[in-house]
């Protein structure tokens, strides 16, 4: 028998230790996309405004797979937030996107 309110609304536990993996499969799985899109822009050769908006869709793009693939669209049962999936670490790892982005262009358009 599930434990309710008294106003009849079931009483939900939840697991601190499991929302702080989540979190960090989350930030792990944000900064490997982040390395790849950056490799990936850089080898496209996106100049300006097109390689920020490159990892802007990237990370829609991941958010929406995490969301519906990972957690069946109900992103509060394994997140505090439910926002998380889609806005954590983004911008933080925009530093690394950024990183990999120049390394890869001027690895590959350098002589160009």
């Amino acid at each position: 028998m599930a434990t309710t309110l008294p106003n009849g609304d079931p009483i939900t536990f939840y697991s601190p230790e499991a929302f702080r993996h989540n979190a960090k499969v989350l930030l792990f799985i944000r900064s490997c996309a982040s390395g790849a899109a950056g490799i990936a822009a850089g080898i496209l050769g996106l100049q300006n405004y097109s390689g920020f908006i490159f990892y802007a869709v990237i990370s829609l793009i991941l958010g929406f797979i995490l969301w519906l693939g990972k957690t069946g669209a109900n992103s509060k049962r394994y997140f505090i937030s439910p926002l998380a999936i889609w806005t954590d670490e983004v911008g933080g790892n925009a530093v690394s996107f950024l990183l990999f982005w120049t390394l890869s262009y001027g690895l590959v358009h350098i002589y160009e």
